[in-house]
């Protein structure tokens, strides 16, 4: 088998989906076509493509995956903590959970089924110490009913970012530190 059929892509929701709720480590971060964000804002000059492609580990996934990301807020996220706050190799690790399971409300639960991809956003991204994931040898799946920030308090980041969308019982849905 060669490295193209050992490779799993996600782009649409329906790929994603097989690592919802998943701690997945994020081993590269590349902006597609031109991409940035800029005051806060996404500068895209292809719209037709997604935003970026990263790299991920799953324990569940034995399989090298390459994920596209194709939500402003999702990119936006990561172009922070990889671009703007910027990650110490040697010390620090980029975590995500990517989830349809944690909406504010049931309508968002409805509306991300029913809307096509990329509709909404669904990663939740982390800055941890280094090791941090590999300290995890079962993976963490983020249980349904579980408030975002009681992982990322247990995993120990440094910084995250939150969806607004997604369900947190505390104001603060973005950290950077």
């Amino acid at each position: 088998m060669n490295e193209e059929q050992s490779k799993i892509i996600l782009r649409k929701d329906k790929e994603w989906h097989l690592i919802d709720s998943e701690l997945c480590l994020v081993t590269d971060f590349q902006p597609l076509m031109g991409s940035a964000v800029k005051d806060g804002k996404v500068i895209s000059p292809v719209v037709s493509t997604p935003y970026a492609e990263i790299n991920i580990v799953c324990k569940k996934i034995p399989k090298k995956i390459t994920g596209l990301i194709t939500h402003k807020e999702d990119f936006i996220n990561l172009w922070a903590a990889f671009k703007e706050r910027g990650v110490t190799e040697e010390k620090e690790e980029v975590l995500l959970y990517w989830s349809m399971l944690h909406y504010v409300s049931n309508i968002g639960k409805v509306c991300s089924a029913v809307l096509p991809s990329g509709m909404l956003p669904k990663i939740v991204v982390m800055v941890c110490p280094r090791g941090t994931y590999e300290s995890c040898p079962n993976g963490l799946k983020w249980p349904p009913k579980e408030d975002p920030l009681v992982l990322v308090y247990g995993l120990e980041s440094f910084s995250w970012w939150i969806p607004a969308v997604m369900n947190t019982k505390f104001e603060k849905i973005a950290h950077v530190g």
